[in-house]
């Protein structure tokens, strides 16, 4: 789940900067799931990207990007038609901008929504493409893409420690969930120690910049003890309108 929370950083950092604009199975899936996502994604190791971004030549921005009113070279979106580029070439442009106030609670771990962003993305190089597809875990990406971010806080008020799966799925429309598949999550694997609240930003693989999302189900994890055994259910999922 680390490898996850590394690959958003180098390959999204654009996207992460724009923050600033149940049952036992379910148990032993939580045990297993850093391992099965360790030997399948051996492209992810924090060895390679670490590589990959100290040898990585960013990515010129056209003058004539630059000199227009709405670029940002920092990055910090808050405006919808403000754009940013990334370090692999990717243009992100702000589409929509809203704050929400959802939250959802199970024994101890509570999680609240805080925003939700929408950008179209379109990648400039081979290489932009390429990562995009290993932070999303996805074999196929259309171009230009559409992505939503969802920033949301993480409190614990129980006595212990916990960890977390963050999101689990999320339904676009009423769809079919979208679940380890196009969600590139922070959280994953995270620990929450007592008392304490966190703050993250998942990013989720929508489909072509066509496709209108008008609401979105987010069903988060519920929480684990360092053992991996389930300490409290999975909360009720989340209901958004954009």
């Amino acid at each position: 789940m680390s490898d996850k929370h590394f690959m958003l950083t180098v390959i999204l950092a654009a996207g992460l900067i724009l923050t600033g604009c149940g049952s036992q199975a379910k148990t032993n899936q939580h045990t297993q799931s850093s391992s099965a996502s360790s030997s399948s994604q051996s492209t992810k190791t924090p060895e390679r990207s670490a590589s990959d971004q100290a040898t990585m030549k960013p990515y010129k921005v056209p003058s004539s990007e630059k000199d227009n009113q709405n670029y940002q070279k920092s990055g910090l979106l808050s405006i919808p038609g403000q754009f940013a580029y990334d370090q692999a070439g990717t243009k992100l442009t702000l589409a929509q901008n809203k704050h929400q106030n959802q939250q959802t609670a199970s024994r101890g771990i509570a999680y609240h929504i805080i925003t939700t962003k929408r950008f179209n993305n379109n990648a400039k190089t081979k290489r932009a493409i390429q990562m995009a597809q290993q932070a999303f875990n996805v074999g196929q990406l259309p171009n230009p893409y559409q992505t939503l971010q969802i920033k949301f806080t993480v409190n614990n008020s129980s006595e212990n420690a916990v960890k977390i799966d963050g999101v689990q799925k999320i339904s676009l429309n009423g769809s079919k969930p979208i679940t380890s598949t196009g969600i590139s999550d922070p959280s994953a694997g995270q620990v929450i120690h007592k008392n304490q609240t966190r703050t993250f930003s998942a990013m989720i693989l929508v489909g072509p910049t066509s496709f209108k999302v008008n609401r979105l189900s987010i069903q988060f994890s519920g929480s684990f003890n360092q053992s991996g055994q389930q300490v409290s259910k999975t909360p009720a999922a989340i209901q958004i309108v954009l």
